[in-house]
């Protein structure tokens, strides 16, 4: 091992890291393999969780819910966004594609129309709201879902959205489930709404 070029007048510490840092000791260590390991793409599976408890990713993120690897991985690489963002319908409408959900709508003030001949009759809002229902809000969902896919969902907004928000549905009539004999009918899927 090569001398230090530290002056004699440096502390042990200051000693310490220089033989840490030095040419021999770094041939030890593959450090292009150890950044391979910090980048959310080319991270080895089995370090993923890790990766993602050193961003501060867990359930309220979505960690929970993602069943792909390809969707924990989108979610650890926009770690940076939803952390700067996090409860705004922003970083929701993100999370839902990230993990596969697709596009969604989310329609606040959910009882807010009125009997003034603007709003159209398709289930989208209720009429004549209560006092406090400002806070309230519906998910338009691109896909159907399963119920324990909705549920899931469920807790993971109550966990990300504001406390005073209130999901009152999540919708996908728009993309019904068809009688084609794709799913069977045994209580997973129910018929739009959950």
């Amino acid at each position: 091992m090569t001398e230090s070029i530290k002056p004699s007048s440096s502390t042990e510490l200051q000693h310490a890291l220089s033989k840490l840092t030095s040419a021999e000791l770094a041939q030890l260590f593959d450090l292009n393999e150890i950044a391979r390991t910090r980048r959310p793409v080319d991270c080895p599976p089995e370090w993923l969780p890790w990766l993602a408890w050193e961003n501060s990713i867990g359930s309220d993120e979505g960690w929970d819910i993602a069943e792909t690897e390809a969707a924990r991985r989108r979610i650890v690489a926009e770690y940076i966004k939803i952390h700067e963002r996090k409860g705004t319908p922003s970083v929701i409408r993100q999370l839902f594609k990230d993990l596969g959900y697709g596009d969604i709508e989310i329609i606040e003030n959910y009882g807010s129309l009125y009997w003034d001949g603007t709003a159209y009759f398709d289930g989208t809002f209720v009429f004549g709201g209560q006092e406090g229902d400002w806070a309230e809000y519906k998910i338009k969902l691109s896909r159907p879902i399963t119920n324990s896919e909705a549920e899931k969902i469920k807790k993971w907004l109550d966990q990300i959205a504001p406390l005073r928000c209130r999901l009152v549905e999540m919708d996908y009539r728009s993309n019904a489930i068809y009688w084609n004999g794709e799913i069977e009918f045994n209580g997973e899927y129910n018929f739009g709404a959950a």
